[in-house]
């Protein structure tokens, strides 16, 4: 199982157990935040790691020769 759909599923137990009126909301309500801000950092980091090529080709240089310096 993928971190992404980890997050998911911790994500969707807890707002099940929210729905069905579990007493700690507070306890609930901050582990949906954890697990909310966990699932956004894993999609920041996705979506570098997939600009990464792009941007990697993009910062290449050709120095006073021609050649392309790194």
């Amino acid at each position: 199982m993928s971190a992404l759909e980890r997050c998911r599923r911790e994500i969707a137990a807890i707002e099940a157990r929210i729905s069905a009126g579990h007493p700690d909301v507070a306890g609930l309500c901050l582990a949906l935040s954890d697990w909310c801000a966990e699932l956004r950092l894993i999609e920041q980091e996705m979506t570098l790691k997939a600009k990464m090529p792009a941007t990697a080709e993009a910062g290449r240089a050709e120095g006073p020769e021609g050649d392309v310096t790194f």
